[in-house]
């Protein structure tokens, strides 16, 4: 069999900032291993992101009318009635691509959008598919519910309909894939039960970008980038208490947040509350590129979360994680989730996944005394674990698991 592939890859909309890293980079490796990639989206933002290979936007809803509100939600209740978003998309896409050949169709989502499209058209062609799944509902029941109750309790009896209907497609079509992937244990765990042939593979950092680099600094800083939720979706006490309970010097220890103008208040609430505001300085949410720099001028890399469960989340493996492994800075993770993170902080031996505020005391305590000596840090991560969770790396498990289906595929067609 060649192991060149042609590979027409289906998904949701490439949204700024981020333009979706794990399916840029994993189409990057995939046209640099000889493959053919072919790509066919949903609509949305600009692409800015340099790219070779074809990519087909399909607009779906008038965003640029009068009556795009009217619009949207005539074409949201046919989705729910009759599936029309994805009835729509798999009419573009088959138009777009009625010339061409393919091997196999991937297809990532965050919900449910386009999974039928994909595996109607892999049917149609007789081809396999896989689903790439980056969010699921269940991973945060309670928030979820949350959310949706915010219009009164008519609309969240609609969304809860409307969360269950598609549940329920969805299911229906992770059960007809030839294969799975998702982003971390507990997703894996609980996608089994309806596709065994479900496969973890985590986002982790561009090594292309995130890299240890030595830099002297004459401040140690703790550095947080992003944005910050409120409880109970992320639990900072454990720092807070630590440092309220800390005699540092303001001029040689801070606290960085580069965050936008509704975290910064979050975050002021907090120290004004903890009595800490001395050590904190807040910078404008900045540019993906401009982190790495962040990280190898910071001491420690903060990351937020809270205990795992259904009134927070489970299987959280923020991007914040990967990039601090990346650069091989000490990571504080508060309040550990005591779940799939931890265990992973744990594995690589990236940092500590704190519950309390005398291991963050402790541990910050270790990392200055060695900023005091050297003028920075470096942590000793384990290199083959950190390695493995390069989003490079990443790739090529998918390109390993896409070439593995099209041959299992080939060879039961044979034997037919």
């Amino acid at each position: 069999m060649d192991n060149r592939l042609r590979i027409l890859i289906l998904s949701d909309s490439f949204s700024a900032p981020a333009y979706k890293p794990r399916l840029r980079l994993l189409c990057d490796h995939l046209v640099a291993a000889g493959h053919n990639v072919t790509v066919v989206c949903e609509k949305f933002d600009e692409l800015s992101f340099p790219h070779d290979y074809d990519i087909h936007e399909v607009a779906l809803y008038k965003t640029n009318s009068r009556f795009a509100r009217l619009d949207w939600a005539i074409k949201n209740i046919l989705n729910i009635l009759l599936n029309w978003k994805e009835r729509a998309f798999q009419s573009a896409v088959e138009q777009i691509t009625r010339n061409q050949t393919f091997d196999i169709v991937f297809c990532t989502s965050f919900f449910t959008f386009p999974l039928c499209a994909a595996n109607r058209i892999a049917r149609k062609r007789a081809i396999p598919s896989v689903i790439d799944l980056r969010d699921i509902v269940e991973q945060a029941p309670a928030n979820t519910s949350r959310y949706l109750a915010h219009g009164g309790n008519r609309i969240h009896l609609a969304t809860k309909i409307y969360v269950s209907l598609s549940l329920k497609r969805r299911n229906r079509q992770l059960r007809l894939a030839d294969a799975v992937t998702t982003v971390s244990p507990w997703h894996q765990r609980l996608l089994k039960q309806y596709n065994p042939a479900t496969h973890l593979i985590y986002n982790g950092y561009d090594s292309r970008m995130f890299f240890p680099k030595d830099i002297v600094a004459d401040k140690f800083v703790i550095a947080y980038t992003g944005k910050v939720f409120e409880q109970p979706m992320q639990d900072p006490t454990p720092l807070l208490e630590a440092l309220a309970d800390s005699d540092f010097s303001a001029d040689t220890f801070g606290v960085d947040w580069y965050v936008d103008a509704h975290s910064e208040q979050i975050v002021r609430q907090y120290t004004k509350q903890y009595g800490v505001e001395r050590y904190m300085t807040y910078y404008p949410l900045t540019a993906q590129d401009n982190i790495p720099d962040i990280l190898h001028h910071a001491s420690v890399c903060l990351v937020l979360t809270n205990r795992a469960g259904d009134n927070t989340s489970h299987g959280m493996m923020t991007t914040k994680f990967f990039e601090a492994l990346g650069v091989e800075k000490p990571v504080l993770c508060v309040r550990s989730d005591e779940e799939c993170l931890a265990d992973v902080i744990l594995d690589t031996n990236a940092g500590i996944a704190a519950t309390d505020a005398e291991q963050v005391k402790q541990f910050i305590s270790e990392k200055y005394a060695e900023w005091q000596q050297h003028g920075f840090t470096r942590q000793a991560v384990k290199q083959t674990s950190r390695q493995q969770l390069s989003r490079q790396h990443e790739s090529l498990q998918f390109e390993q698991l896409l070439l593995s289906v099209v041959k299992t595929h080939n060879r039961h067609k044979s034997h037919d």
